[in-house]
C-alpha cells in the first residue's frame, strides 16, 4: 500500500471542470476524438503531421500529436547515446493489440514478419502483454506501417494498443491449446476486448483514408464507452487458465480466474498494478484485491462496470495518482462491491475462500496439442525476435503450415504441427537447440527495451541482463531454478515487483533489488537493496544464486526461501551491504 492517499479534493469528471484537470485532459478534449491536435497557434490534424513525415517535411511528431499518438499505437521516441544523453535520432515505437496473446494465422504471422524487415530494426518484439512491438520505425514509413499492419494483419491492429484506454487483453497461452481444459477464455477474452475497443473513426481517417479524405463505412464518431476525455490513465485486464497464471492477474486493474474447467463461474480480482515513483511515497506497486465471484454471462458487463467506476472517479488532475488501484482504495472495496450489485446489476457472489491461484508456466517445448497435433514452445530472450529465430519461425509457418501464440513471458509458441520432425530439422538448420537446464534462469527471465530507445529509462534492461546471465553461467549457476525480471525504470513493464528477483532502475547506474516474490502471483517481492550500483549486480547475483543452491536444504522454491530468509542474513550470504 501506498503510505498515504494524497489529501484533499480530488478532480473527477463528477467533481472538477476541464480548467481543474491536467493538460492530457485538454488535449483529448481539444482533440475532438483524436484528430486535431492542440496547438492554438496554428490548428492542424494528427493527419496533417503523418502526411508531412511522410514527404519529408517533418522529421517527427509535436509534443502535443504525441499524447494522440498513444491511441494508436505509436509512441514518439528519440535515441540516447553515452551517459543517456538524448541524440537528434528521432523514431517512434509502434505497437499492435492482439487480445489473450490469440492465436496468429499464417498469414497474420508474416504480414507482422515483413513490417519487422520493410518499416523497422528487422525484429520483432514480443511484449509481457503477449503482443508485438517494433521498433526505429522512422517517420517517413509510420503511415505505410500502420497501413500495412491494417491491411495484413487486423483492421484497426494498433487501435488501443496504447493510451487511456484498455489495453492488450491478456490470457493464458494455452487457452485454446489444452486438450484437457476448455473453459473458454479464449472467446471470453475476445469479447471484453471487443466490448472496451476505442470507437473513434479519427484512425481510419488519418491511417486509411484515401486522397480526399474519404473512408468507407466508418460512421461512429462518439466514444459511447470512453467519452470524449477517455479514461485517466491506461486499464489492464489478465485472464488466468486453471493451471496457468503467467498473466500475473493480481498486477492488473481487472484479473479473472476460472472457478474451474467449465468456465462457468469466475474469480474476479481487481485494483492491481506495479508502476511507481521513485521518493513517491503515495505510489507504490498493488496487487489486486479479490471482489468475489461472477458467473460467466457477467463478466463482460462486470469489466465494463469498473471500466465505467475508473472513468467517473479516478483522478484527472495527477496523472501519478490516475491508476484505478488507487481509486478503489479511495473509494473503498466495500462502495465498489455496492455499485456493481446495485447500480450495474452484477451478482457478484462473496467467497470466503477464492480458488487458488495456479503458477506461472513457460510452456517451452513440446506438448500435446490435441487432435493429433503438437505445439512448440520457443523460448525468445526478452521477447527480442530476430536473426536465425526470426528467420526459423517464418520457415516453420510457410513450409509447414503453423500457426502462432504469443506468451505473457514474451515467448511463442509454434501450433498445429503435425509433423515434429520437420519441425526440429528446420529449428536445427538455424542452429537453434532446446534451452538445457544449464540456462534455466535465463529461460525463466524477462526485461523491458529500456535503453537507448525508450524515454523513460533510467538504466539498461534488455541489452544488459544477457550479460549477466553469461558471468552466472560462466560460474556453473545457471541452472538455478528462478524468476527474474529486469526494467529500466519503476514503471516495472516486465513485472518485476512480483518476481522471485526484481530489479528496476534508480538513477543512471543504480539498481533497487527486490526478492521474495511468488510463481503464483500472490506475493509482492520486498527490497533487499534499494540502489545497487551496476557494477555489482553479477556479484550480487552470484551470491543470491549460490544462498539458492547452498542454503535451502528443504528445497522451497526460490521465491518462498528468499522471502522467508531475513534480509540482513541474506546479504550477509550475498557479501554485500545494502547502499
Amino acid at each position: 500500500m501506498p503510505r498515504e492517499l494524497p489529501s484533499g479534493p480530488v478532480v473527477t469528471l463528477l467533481t472538477g471542470s476541464l480548467a481543474d484537470m491536467s493538460k492530457n485532459e485538454r488535449i483529448k478534449v481539444e482533440s475532438k476524438g483524436l484528430f486535431h491536435v492542440l496547438d492554438p497557434k496554428e490548428p492542424h490534424s494528427f493527419r496533417d503531421e503523418l502526411v508531412e513525415m511522410g514527404s519529408g517535411e517533418r522529421e517527427t511528431l509535436s509534443g502535443n500529436a504525441k499524447e494522440l499518438s498513444k491511441f494508436f499505437g505509436i509512441y514518439k521516441q528519440q535515441a540516447r547515446g553515452e551517459r543517456g544523453k538524448k541524440t537528434q535520432d528521432h523514431f517512434c515505437m509502434v505497437r499492435i493489440k492482439n487480445p489473450a496473446g490469440g492465436r496468429l494465422t499464417g498469414r497474420q504471422w508474416i504480414a507482422l514478419d515483413d513490417a519487422a524487415e520493410a518499416y523497422a530494426d528487422g525484429t520483432l518484439r514480443i511484449t509481457s502483454r503477449q503482443a508485438v512491438q517494433y521498433h526505429r520505425v522512422y517517420g517517413d514509413k509510420l503511415g505505410a506501417m500502420i497501413r500495412h499492419l491494417n491491411k495484413g494483419y487486423l483492421d484497426h491492429g494498433t487501435l488501443g494498443a496504447c493510451g487511456d484506454v484498455n489495453r492488450n487483453l491478456m490470457g493464458s497461452p494455452i487457452d485454446t491449446l489444452d486438450p484437457d481444459t476448455d473453459c473458454g477464455a479464449q472467446e471470453l477474452s475476445q469479447e471484453i476486448a471487443a466490448e472496451l475497443a476505442p470507437r473513434t473513426t479519427s484512425y481510419f481517417e488519418i491511417f486509411l483514408s484515401d486522397e480526399e479524405g474519404a473512408t468507407a463505412g466508418r460512421v461512429t464518431p462518439e466514444e459511447p464507452l470512453y467519452g470524449e476525455q477517455y479514461l485517466p490513465r491506461k486499464f489492464k485486464i489478465g485472464l488466468a487458465h486453471p493451471r496457468d497464471n503467467s498473466v500475473d492477474l493480481r498486477t492488473q486493474d481487472v484479473g479473472l480466474l476460472p472457478v474451474d474447467g467449465t468456465g462457468k463461474v469466475w474469480e474476479l480480482y481487481t485494483g492491481g498494478g506495479l508502476g511507481l515513483s521513485h521518493n513517491n511515497p503515495n505510489t507504490a506497486a498493488l496487487l489486486g484485491l479479490h471482489l468475489g465471484r461472477v458467473r460467466r454471462e457477467q463478466v463482460v458487463a462486470a469489466c465494463r462496470a469498473i471500466v465505467i467506476l475508473q472513468k467517473e472517479n479516478g483522478d484527472r488532475k495527477d496523472r501519478k495518482q490516475a491508476r484505478w488501484k488507487y481509486t478503489i482504495r479511495r473509494l473503498g472495496v466495500d462502495a465498489v462491491k455496492t455499485a456493481l450489485r446495485e447500480r450495474f446489476e452484477i451478482e457478484l457472489e462473496d467467497s470466503l475462500e477464492p480458488a487458488a491461484l495456479p503458477p506461472m508456466e513457460l510452456h517451452l517445448g513440446w506438448h500435446e496439442q490435441g487432435g493429433g497435433a503438437s505445439y512448440y514452445g520457443l523460448s525468445v530472450a526478452s521477447g527480442r525476435l530476430k536473426g536465425a529465430q526470426r528467420a526459423a519461425v517464418r520457415e516453420a509457418v510457410e513450409q509447414l503450415g503453423l500457426s502462432v501464440v504469443l506468451t505473457a513471458q514474451q515467448d511463442l509458441l509454434l501450433c498445429d504441427v503435425r509433423d515434429r520432425a520437420a519441425l526440429e530439422a528446420i529449428l536445427g538448420r538455424h542452429g537453434l537447440a532446446a534451452t538445457g537446464d544449464s540456462q534455466l534462469a535465463r529461460a525463466n527471465a524477462m526485461a523491458c527495451p529500456a535503453k537507448p530507445t525508450c524515454g523513460l529509462a533510467m538504466t539498461e534492461a534488455e541489452n544488459i541482463l544477457p550479460t549477466y546471465f553469461d558471468a552466472l553461467e560462466a560460474q556453473g549457476l545457471g541452472d538455478v531454478d528462478v524468476v527474474i525480471r529486469m526494467t529500466g525504470c519503476p514503471n516495472n513493464c516486465a513485472r518485476p515487483p512480483t518476481a522471485e528477483i526484481g530489479i528496476y532502475g534508480y538513477g543512471k547506474n543504480d539498481h533497487v533489488v527486490l526478492v521474495g516474490g511468488s510463481r503464483g502471483g500472490d506475493r509482492s517481492a520486498h527490497p533487499l537493496y534499494s540502489r545497487l550500483p551496476g557494477e555489482k549486480m553479477v556479484p550480487a547475483l552470484a551470491g543470491l544464486f549460490r544462498a539458492i543452491k547452498e542454503q535451502n536444504p528443504e528445497g522451497l522454491p526460490a521465491g518462498d526461501f528468499l522471502h522467508q530468509t531475513d534480509p540482513e542474513t541474506l546479504r550477509g550470504w550475498v557479501g554485500i551491504k545494502d547502499e
